[in-house]
Parts: structure tokens; C-alpha cells; sequence
């Protein structure tokens, strides 16, 4: 049951874009996943054997690194692949000026989980998310990171 973390690639995308739709509320389509990376998002992953355990993806803006996607399949939560992908993620760009991202108002879990591994709250997004099936409109807490 051992799991394997590497930089993904466009080979991962089908992987990928199956796992966002089974975890997050507001899933990319496939083809905009894909556009994602051949503009040079990063992509990080993790394999349970043939599994896609989790990825996080990135964009870089300048100096800047905008955390896009965190996502972890439900099976393995709890098991640190989460943190993982992110550390590995925080290591990469240890050049960035700042790491940033939006979570949900009402995820408190994620904002402890971001929080554990140095990230502060920078400001609201009011109405940031869309009303989902199953979430209302909801305001988006951004967190940022220096590394320096």
C-alpha cells in the first residue's frame, strides 16, 4: 500500500480530472485541465499503486504561486497526502515571493490543515464561490505563504 509522489505530467489528466469530480464541488472540465498544463501549471501527484491518491495544482504569476487545486481521494484522507504534495509544492517554490489560495468560509478543516503548515489569513473574497448543488454562494477566506 505504498505511495508514490512525483511532479505529474498531461499523461495524469484522465486521472486527474476523474478525481476532481469525485471530490470537489467545483470540478474543471478536462479540457480546460489539460489547456492548464500545456500553459505550465504545475502539477504534482500521488499514486496508490494505480490509484490517483491526490494532486495539488499551481500557477505561477510573477513571483507569485497561486495554489489552484488541493485534492485528496477520500480513501486516504488522514494519511498525510495532502500534506505531502503540498510540502513538496512549498519546496518547490521556496523562491516565490508568496503562496496563495481561497478556501470556503465554512471549511474550517482546510483552513487548520493550511494553517498547520504556515499559511495566514490575507483577506475575504465575499461571494468568491458559486452555489453548488449541494454548498451555497459562499465568501472565499485567501490564505498566503512567504517563504522567505
Amino acid at each position: 500500500m505504498g505511495l508514490n509522489y512525483r511532479s505529474g505530467t498531461i499523461d495524469d489528466i484522465e486521472h486527474v480530472f476523474r478525481l476532481s469530480r469525485l471530490v470537489l464541488d467545483e470540478a474543471w472540465s478536462k479540457n480546460v485541465m489539460l489547456q492548464s498544463l500545456q500553459v505550465g501549471y504545475d502539477l504534482y501527484v500521488c499514486y496508490q499503486e494505480t490509484m490517483l491518491a491526490g494532486y495539488v495544482l499551481s500557477q505561477d504569476i510573477l513571483l507569485e504561486t497561486q495554489i489552484m487545486q488541493v485534492c485528496v481521494h477520500q480513501d486516504v484522507r488522514g494519511m498525510g497526502v495532502g500534506k505531502t504534495l503540498m510540502l513538496m509544492l512549498m519546496q518547490d517554490k521556496q523562491d516565490a515571493d508568496e503562496l496563495m489560495l481561497e478556501v470556503r468560509s465554512s471549511n474550517a478543516l482546510a483552513q487548520g490543515f493550511y494553517a498547520h503548515l504556515g499559511f495566514k489569513q490575507a483577506g475575504v473574497r465575499p461571494n468568491y464561490y458559486s452555489k453548488t448543488k449541494t454548498k451555497p454562494r459562499e465568501d472565499a477566506v485567501v490564505m498566503v505563504y512567504s517563504p522567505a
